[in-house]
């Protein structure tokens, strides 16, 4: 059988022992703050991002991995006789997959890019089952496996303020919605590859309410479940606790948001993601 690499990007939130139990390779995208460029994970981490942030003259600007970076590791791949499946964010929210795609076409070899049409963790939810499969089954049976696990992905996002999304041109569908949101809390679904308002609600006890309630009303078992948050922990902890009265076979982790994402998400956002059977 065919050696087939999987490859990703830094927005999908791989850990280092992901990327090393699953044989992964990850390019970083970079984000720009007054002027100074920085690779999440190496240059800056989450925590100090976020100050630097709030602090920043304007909003921090984000860029997907150079066509160069993308050719250069196809080309390494191909070299050595592998098939490479090459999963991204979202082409909704990112240039990334358009980049991956003229890479694959300059090196040439067995390469399929793929658009997740999803970010974070939900990503990483199709990298990584890629990657379990990817020792005994065929690009075609991967490519189905994630058609099936796209499908079955929710993401719902908390913003407690636009400012980020509407100066970042990443609003989609919630166009309509101008300023600040007072005391008023968005909650947004990433669907079709591209936010779109779901509900606004004014505590934080209703937010909770309404993600645990969309649990409820899952038919099907949930494979796995993610939060992250950007500044967002005592939401994001608030909800761990409600959701694993309904689901406590899953660990249900809690991690920092990455630059880019926290870039455009905004201070004190968190969001859910989660697949069912």
């Amino acid at each position: 059988m065919a050696k087939i690499k999987i490859i990703t990007d830094s927005t999908a939130e791989i850990t280092q022992a992901e990327a090393e139990q699953y044989n992964i390779d990850v390019l970083p995208l970079t984000v720009e703050i007054d002027g100074t460029t920085y690779v999440p994970g190496e240059d800056i981490e989450s925590e100090s991002f976020m100050e630097k942030m709030e602090h920043a003259e304007k909003l921090p600007k984000s860029s997907q991995p150079a066509i160069g970076k993308f050719v250069e590791l196809y080309e390494k791949y191909v070299r050595e006789g592998y098939q490479i499946i090459s999963i991204h964010l979202t082409e909704k929210l990112s240039g990334t997959v358009a980049t991956a795609r003229q890479a694959s076409e300059i090196v040439g070899g067995d390469i399929t890019v793929i658009d997740s049409d999803y970010i974070a963790r939900g990503l990483a939810f199709q990298v990584i089952e890629a990657a379990k499969l990817a020792k005994t089954e065929t690009v075609s049976a991967i490519e189905q496996r994630l058609a099936e696990i796209r499908a079955k992905t929710s993401l719902y996002i908390v913003v407690v303020s636009l400012d980020n999304l509407i100066k970042g041109g990443r609003v989609g569908k919630m166009k309509g919605l101008l300023g600040n949101l007072l005391q008023i809390k968005l909650i947004a679904k990433l669907s079709n590859g591209e936010l779109a308002e779901e509900a606004k609600v004014r505590s934080n006890k209703k937010i909770i309410t309404y993600l645990v309630d969309k649990i409820k009303e899952e038919k099907e078992k949930i494979v796995a479940l993610d939060i992250v948050h950007a500044d967002g922990w005592q939401l994001a902890e608030s909800f761990k606790t409600s959701a694993k009265e309904w689901i406590n076979h899953l660990k249900l982790p809690i991690s920092f948001a990455d630059p880019v994402i926290a870039t455009h998400a905004g201070k004190g956002a968190f969001a859910v993601m989660y697949y069912t059977e």
